[in-house]
């Protein structure tokens, strides 16, 4: 029986290094809550903001997203009901003054490096379908709340300006995604 725990727990140890973590070693899901709100840090112009077609990665089971996430959208396909995303570090406060440190980055205007940071060392993209009623939301065009949007305005929206967006992964679905706004 100690042999079968030890194999089991021996087992279950990569599956819970595979998770997404962010530089305080923390998993994303536990990172940076309550960033839905406005943020003033330059948008900076980008591919991502292009609606050019994107090769996806299929998503392996060993890359398997849970809990709260950050990310720039790529596409996503109204017919079948998914987003493909890049993902990315967000930091806020303190860790993204550390994290524009630790990166050779120097503050700019509108918070950059102080008030928020955005990393992207990794270019991967995943497809995710999106849950049947998730909640999906950008920034109103005359402020920055937030107002809800199908998956066709959330996708236009998002490669216009090319901002981040925070989702939340559950089930292996998307049950909610957020526009962060960046002036």
């Amino acid at each position: 029986m100690v042999r079968r725990l030890a194999l089991v727990s021996f087992l279950l140890l990569p599956l819970a290094a595979c998770g997404h973590t962010t530089d305080a070693g923390k998993p994303a899901d536990t990172a940076a809550a309550g960033t839905v709100t406005a943020s003033t840090a330059p948008a900076e112009p980008s591919p991502e903001s292009t609606s050019a077609p994107v090769t996806p990665t299929a998503t392996a089971a060993s890359d398997q997203l849970t809990g709260t996430q950050y990310a720039y959208l790529k596409a996503a396909d109204t017919a079948k009901g998914t987003i493909t995303f890049d993902l990315v570090e967000w930091f806020e406060g303190k860790a993204a003054a550390n994290a524009c440190k630790a990166d050779g980055v120097e503050p700019a205007e509108n918070d950059w490096c102080t008030g928020w940071y955005i990393r992207n060392n990794n270019k991967k993209l995943r497809t995710y379908p999106v849950a049947p009623g998730a909640k999906l939301r950008v920034v109103e065009t005359t402020g920055t709340s937030l107002v809800a949007a199908d998956l066709k305005e959330f996708r236009t929206r998002l490669l216009e300006t090319g901002r981040v967006f925070v989702f939340t992964v559950a089930a292996g679905q998307i049950t909610k995604a957020d526009e962060i706004y960046t002036p």
